[in-house]
């Protein structure tokens, strides 16, 4: 999911925001009065994740004022959506900035076959302490041609967060299998309660919830073998997940208006209590931890269980947090230097505990200080079998974003037939991805 930071900046973050727009954007440029290169990066910020941002201000103080490559780093934040389209046309002009964020894969990959990112493997491999901090394989969305092209720092799992309060109202239990989950879904709904908080307006959550449904029913083995080109769009278990999802809206499983409800709605309706359960990424658990949230100290999770006889504990899930550097940086060493400093173990703890956010590396963090929310679904990531990035990050702007709005339709009624055999005409006709 390309989607899922929605960012607003702080009061205090906005004003440094707007002094640096001018001149960021364009890589190294400009001097300082005392006479030090200005450098630039630019990140995602959202609504869910102002500590993140704080935590960017301070790693940028920090340097400035710590650094031994005489320069001075400016950053500034974009919402999502608006992020896309700024570091796409930086990108297209070649005056990306020094250090940016990315998202993984099919996103990523565009901007390293175009030579446009610099390989700062190079520099992990030339610091073993650096590279030594991260947990293996988290490298591997953002390799190409085992070069290393950009460093995660954290991780994102999605999840269907609950309202303890009302499962316990109710008389259901977490389900461990998917038909027990239609039967949660079918004794809430029963109640009286809107079963699930849907906020579809944005295809990509409409595409996260398809996915899932999918690594349900084909597990693990049906992503891999999408992604290899081994298995069709149009496979048995790809209809078969949506019809699940079809049959979840005749269960009347979402609420009125889902289908033009944003992710701030959707998420509103669950912290209300007026739904029980909310599908959607990790990066939401410090906003569902707000204490002062009607539903304080009710929430919960757990992941949409495969079906009987899969014995598979799938999930979507991906890297996070991850910062690359331009390769037309005249600072490449002080760019990796800024980036690093998010892997530092006192940073790493902060994304815990502050942000919310599942660690890259395998810092030691003290469950004492974080959120039970935080707890449960850090445990959750470690007993999964296997986790499968987001669609529109493995195949990016073309089957990844068919895929979603294929994902959109079904969930408004519509045929999971003939939209799946139309992704995959759609995949054919469009083979070089």
């Amino acid at each position: 999911m390309l989607i899922s930071r929605r960012h607003a900046l702080t009061a205090a973050g906005l004003a440094a925001v707007a002094a640096s727009l001018a001149a960021c954007g364009s890589g190294s440029s400009g001097k300082t009065s005392d006479g030090k290169d200005v450098i630039h990066a630019m990140f995602v910020n959202s609504t869910s994740d102002v500590a993140v941002w704080e935590i960017i201000q301070d790693i940028t103080k920090r340097f400035n004022e710590s650094n031994t490559f005489n320069v001075e780093m400016q950053v500034e934040g974009y919402e999502n959506e608006q992020y896309k389209t700024k570091l796409a046309s930086l990108m297209a002009s070649s005056s990306q900035p020094d250090v940016f964020f990315t998202w993984s894969s099919g996103y990523l990959k565009p901007f390293v076959e175009g030579g446009k990112i610099y390989e700062i493997g190079q520099l992990l491999d030339a610091d073993e302490e650096w590279k030594a901090r991260f947990n293996e394989s988290v490298f591997g969305p953002v390799s190409f041609d085992d070069k290393i092209y950009a460093v995660p720092n954290g991780q994102v799992v999605a999840v269907m967060f609950y309202n303890t309060e009302i499962f316990d109202q109710v008389g259901v239990q977490v389900p461990t299998t998917y038909e027990e989950f239609v039967d949660v879904v079918t004794k809430i709904k029963a109640a009286g309660i809107t079963p699930i908080s849907a906020p579809v307006k944005d295809a990509w959550i409409a595409g996260q919830l398809l996915q899932q449904l999918a690594n349900a029913h084909g597990g693990q083995e049906l992503f891999d073998g999408t992604v290899d080109g081994s298995r069709k769009w149009n496979d048995e278990k790809y209809v078969q997940a949506g019809e699940k999802l079809k049959e979840l809206v005749e269960l009347g499983a979402f609420p009125d208006g889902y289908l033009g409800m944003t992710n701030d709605e959707g998420r509103n309706l669950f912290t209300a209590g007026e739904c029980a359960m909310y599908y959607m990424g990790s990066w939401d658990t410090g906003v569902l931890s707000d204490e002062s949230l009607a539903i304080a100290g009710k929430v919960s999770a757990f992941n949409i269980p495969a079906a009987k006889g899969l014995e598979e504990n799938v999930a979507v899930g991906d890297i996070d947090l991850a910062y690359a550097v331009s390769s037309t940086s005249k600072h490449p060493e002080a760019a990796a230097e800024f980036i690093k400093m998010f892997s530092d173990p006192e940073v790493q703890a902060k994304l815990a505990s502050g942000a919310n956010y599942l660690p890259s590396t395998s810092v030691p963090l003290d469950e004492s200080a974080l959120s039970p929310l935080f707890v449960t679904v850090s445990g959750i990531q470690e007993e999964l079998t296997a986790t499968t990035p987001w669609f529109d990050r493995v195949f990016g702007a073309g089957e990844g974003v068919e895929f979603n709005n294929a994902a959109q339709a079904i969930i408004a009624g519509e045929d999971p037939q003939q939209h799946m055999d139309s992704l995959q005409s759609f995949a054919q006709s469009n083979a070089q991805r």
